[in-house]
């Protein structure tokens, strides 16, 4: 008779698995489990890790054994979540089924309808911060003393003022193109012209301009 050993710690749950299929949750403690046939396998998963990641996700949320252990957050395909934990700013979550863990640690959810090109937060900075955000975010800067002109879909939308701007990068083609406001040359190089006497002159031309509006 095959007998297995499972210690699961305080901090720690175990998923249960018979031929391949989800029977249950295992909590802390040691268990002794008879497995004649070898066809148990659990997988001890930390509540310290947040996310409770699985290929059998959906039918672990659908047994309801994780009522009260973990939050479930279901995605549409327009929908983002963005995820602080322990107060700092951790990721992007794109659509789709997620779970995670209460209690280890502090874990806050917003979500936030896509659909809309630009995405607009009090904790920008903080959010593009994070190297995992240029996966779902387009990102610029229009730095001091220019404006960014705002196309979507190849259409004028709007000017932006000197700051942080970012984009979802599946709701629509964003694009701003930055124009420096301030005065401006340009030095047209020497151009040889010969006069009716045929006199040839040498003449170079300095420009100084500044654009007044940017769309």
């Amino acid at each position: 008779m095959l007998v297995k050993k499972i210690m699961v710690r305080s901090y720690e749950v175990g998923l249960k698995f018979r031929d391949g299929e989800f029977k249950g949750l295992l909590g802390a403690g040691k268990h002794w489990i008879v497995d004649p046939l070898n066809k148990i396998r659990v997988r001890v998963a930390s509540t310290r890790d947040p996310w409770l990641v699985d290929d059998q996700l959906d039918v672990i949320v659908k047994s309801g054994v994780l009522k009260g252990l973990a939050e479930v957050v279901d995605l549409k395909d327009y929908q983002r979540a963005l995820v602080w934990i322990d107060g700092r700013f951790a990721r992007i979550l794109g659509p789709g089924l997620h779970a995670y863990w209460l209690g280890a640690r502090e874990v806050r959810i917003e979500v936030i309808d896509a659909r809309k090109a630009r995405f607009e937060h009090d904790e920008l900075k903080s959010i593009v911060r994070v190297n995992e955000a240029t996966r779902w975010l387009d990102v610029c800067k229009v730095e001091r003393d220019c404006v960014g002109v705002l196309f979507v879909d190849g259409r004028y939308v709007n000017q932006l003022d000197p700051g942080l701007y970012a984009f979802w990068k599946e709701a629509a083609d964003a694009r701003v193109v930055e124009l420096d406001m301030r005065e401006a040359q340009i030095d047209v190089s020497g151009q040889e012209i010969m006069t009716l006497d045929k006199v040839t002159l040498r003449m170079n031309v300095l420009v100084t301009y500044a654009i007044k509006d940017a769309r």
